[in-house]
C-alpha cells in the first residue's frame, strides 16, 4: 500500500502540497502550490487504499484523458497530469468556492422551511452553465454519466463549473456509447441513483440526452429543495423513474415562473427523444422561460411527443394531457350563392302594348331641392352646438358653475424625492442608512453597502435593499450601478407608502442577476411612488472577514419615469 501523502511534499519537482481540501471514497483532492507559476492549484490523486485497484485506477486514468479533452470555461480546467512514485497526479484549476451540494446543505440548515432550495434565476444560471459544458463535452463524443450537485462547483466570483469525469464514458460519432469495457460489474449502476437518467437505469445505450436528464433532475431540487425521486435504497430510487412522473414542480413551488417548470419538465420526459436534443437548446430554453414564456422547442406544458396544452398564464399542471376541445363547424362563406326559395313564384303578365315603366319626372325635378334642404339642416346643427359650447364671458365677482367635475393630469417631471435603506428583518429595520446618501451624487467613487454576511443570500433575511420615493406615482426604468457580484435582485412597487414586510408589497415587479458588477436596468412596469431594490444575492468582498465574507454594493441609483 502505497504510504498517504503529507503536506510541504512536492510533486513533479513543481507542486507543493499545502493541506488536503476534501476527500471521496476513492479519490482525494489538495490544495498545492504551482512554483514555477506562482499560483494555487488543486491536485486530485487515487487515496492510498486505492492505488492498488487495477479498476479504479485505470477509470481515474481515463478521467484525467477526458479532462485533456476538454477545454471550456464551464468545466474544470486541468493543467497537468504527473505520474510518479506508483500514483497518478491530476492538476486542475483551484476553486475556491463550494460545490452546489454544499450550498444546497447549507441553505436548507439556515432556512428548514425552504429546504434549501435556491431562487428561479440561480438556477437557471447554474442550469445554463452546466447546459454549455454538456453541449461541449458531447461534441466531444463524451457523455458524463454523473450529474450531480456534488460534481457542480460555485466559484467565489460567480462561475458554474462542471468537474469529476471519473465514470465518463466516450461516445461513437453517432452520440451512442461505444462499446469498451465499462470498469464496473454488470449489475452495478454507474452514476448516483438519485441522478440517474431511465436509460442508465435500464443498460440501455447511452447519448447525451442522458446527461441532460441528470441536469433536469439538479434543477428540480434546486426550485423544490428535493429530487422527484425518493425511496429505501438507491434500487428503489432508480426504479421509481421508470414507474411514474415527477411531480408537477408548479404544484410544488407555485412562486416559480410556469416557463421554467415547462423546461424542466421537457428535460425530465422518459423517452430520450422527447427531450432536449443538446445542452445549447437547452441553455437557450432556459433563457427563454425567465421572459415568461417557453422558447419555439418547448411545449406550454413541458410536454414532448406532441401535446398541447394552455397558455404559462393559465397555471396549468405541467403533466397533465390535451383537454378536450369542443368541435364546432365553421360557419358557411356569406359570400356563396343565396339559397333560393324552391316555391315558384306567381308569373306576373306585362301587358306589351304599356310602354315600360320610368322613374317619376317629379322626383328627378326635386331632387336638387331636396340636397339643399339636407344641406342647410346640418349646417343648423354645427351652428347650434358650437354655439352651445361656446363659453360665456366671466363676469368679475360672478361666479361661474361648473358643468362638471374634471380630474387634472399631472403632467410635472418625475424626481427622486428620497432614498431609504430597507432591512424589515433587521433590529432598526435599516442596513448602513448614514451611506445611503452617495446613491445619488453622479459619483461611482461613493458608495452605499449591507453590511457583512456569512451567506451570500442573507442567513434567515429575506435580503435588503434601497426603497425610492418618487414625486408621483410613476412607472418606468431603474437603472442601478452594482458595485459587487455576483448579484441577484427583485423589484416591488407600492402607492401605500412602504410595507412593514416584504409580503406587503405584494407580487414582485421584476427581477434580475449577473455575475460581473456593473449598471443594471430594471423595467418598473407598474406604477408606484415608492419603488424597492431588494437585493436577494451578494458577492464577497475583501473588506469583510473570512466568516462573514458577503457584502452588497451599490455605486448609483436613478430612475426614468416612461
Amino acid at each position: 500500500m502505497v504510504a498517504p501523502l503529507e503536506p510541504q511534499t512536492l510533486i513533479g519537482d513543481r507542486y507543493e502540497l499545502r493541506r488536503s481540501l476534501a476527500h471521496g471514497g476513492m479519490a482525494e483532492v489538495w490544495l498545492a502550490f504551482d512554483q514555477q507559476l506562482n499560483r494555487l492549484v488543486a491536485i486530485k490523486l487515487l487515496r492510498s487504499h486505492t492505488v492498488d485497484d487495477p479498476v479504479v485506477a485505470e477509470r481515474f486514468r481515463r478521467e484525467a484523458h477526458a479532462l485533456a479533452r476538454l477545454a471550456h470555461p464551464n468545466i474544470v480546467m486541468i493543467y497537468d497530469i504527473v505520474e510518479e512514485h506508483q500514483r497518478l497526479y491530476v492538476v486542475m484549476k483551484y476553486l475556491a468556492g463550494k460545490s452546489l451540494r454544499e450550498t444546497l446543505d447549507e441553505n436548507r440548515v439556515r432556512n428548514p422551511l425552504s429546504k434549501g432550495a435556491i431562487s428561479p434565476e440561480l438556477t437557471v444560471h447554474i442550469g445554463r452553465s452546466i447546459a454549455f459544458a454538456l453541449k461541449h463535452t458531447h461534441d466531444n463524443n463524451i457523455v458524463h454519466r454523473d450529474i450531480k450537485p456534488g460534481n457542480i462547483m460555485i466559484d467565489n466570483d460567480g462561475s458554474i463549473l462542471l468537474a469529476d469525469f471519473g465514470i465518463a464514458k466516450d461516445t461513437d460519432e453517432d452520440g451512442s456509447t461505444v462499446d469498451v469495457p465499462d470498469l464496473t460489474n454488470d449489475n452495478i449502476m454507474m452514476g448516483t441513483a438519485k441522478y440517474l437518467s431511465p436509460e442508465l437505469v435500464q443498460g440501455r445505450a447511452l447519448t447525451g440526452r442522458a446527461d441532460i436528464y441528470s441536469l433536469g433532475l439538479v434543477l428540480y431540487e434546486c426550485l423544490s429543495g428535493d429530487v422527484p425521486f425518493n425511496g429505501a435504497n438507491d434500487q428503489a430510487i432508480a426504479i421509481g423513474r421508470l414507474q411514474r412522473d415527477p411531480t408537477p414542480l408548479n404544484t410544488l413551488c407555485p412562486h416559480v415562473p410556469f416557463a421554467l417548470t415547462a423546461v424542466i419538465h421537457k428535460m425530465l420526459q422518459r423517452r430520450p427523444e422527447h427531450r432536449y436534443e443538446n445542452g445549447a437548446d437547452v441553455a437557450m430554453a432556459l433563457q427563454a422561460s425567465l421572459a415568461g414564456s417557453p422558447d419555439a422547442q418547448t411545449p406550454a406544458v413541458g410536454l414532448g411527443n406532441g401535446r398541447t396544452g394552455p397558455s404559462p398564464g393559465a397555471g396549468r399542471d405541467p403533466l397533465m394531457g390535451q383537454k378536450q376541445t369542443q368541435v364546432i363547424a365553421p360557419k358557411e362563406d356569406s359570400r356563396r350563392e343565396p339559397v333560393r326559395d324552391p316555391t315558384p313564384k306567381k308569373t306576373v303578365k306585362v301587358d306589351k302594348g304599356l310602354p315600360p315603366p320610368r322613374r317619376s319626372s317629379t322626383l328627378r325635378s326635386l331632387a336638387p331641392a331636396i340636397i339643399l334642404v339636407a344641406i342647410a339642416a346640418v349646417m343648423v346643427v354645427f351652428l347650434w352646438r358650437g354655439l352651445r359650447d361656446t363659453k360665456a364671458p366671466v363676469i368679475p365677482g360672478q361666479t361661474q358653475e361648473a358643468p362638471g367635475a374634471v380630474t387634472p393630469v399631472d403632467t410635472s417631471p418625475v424626481t427622486v424625492v428620497s432614498l431609504k435603506s430597507y432591512d424589515p428583518n433587521g433590529d432598526d429595520k435599516s442596513e448602513n442608512e448614514a451611506m445611503v446618501g452617495a446613491l445619488s451624487d453622479n459619483n461611482p467613487q461613493t458608495i452605499w453597502t449591507t453590511v457583512c454576511y456569512g451567506d451570500k443570500y442573507f442567513g434567515s433575511k429575506r435580503g435588503v435593499g434601497i426603497v425610492m420615493q418618487l414625486s408621483r406615482s410613476s412607472a418606468g426604468q431603474m437603472t442601478v450601478d452594482m458595485g459587487s457580484a455576483p448579484w441577484s435582485a427583485e423589484i416591488f412597487s407600492s402607492d401605500a407608502g412602504i410595507p412593514d414586510s416584504i409580503k406587503g408589497w405584494g407580487p414582485r415587479v421584476t427581477n434580475g442577476y449577473a455575475t460581473q458588477e456593473g449598471v443594471a436596468t430594471f423595467n418598473v412596469s407598474t406604477s408606484g411612488t415608492y419603488i424597492l431594490l431588494l437585493l436577494r444575492e451578494i458577492g464577497s468582498s475583501p473588506s469583510c472577514s473570512t466568516s462573514n465574507p458577503f457584502k452588497g454594493v451599490i455605486r448609483d441609483i436613478g430612475f426614468t419615469a416612461s
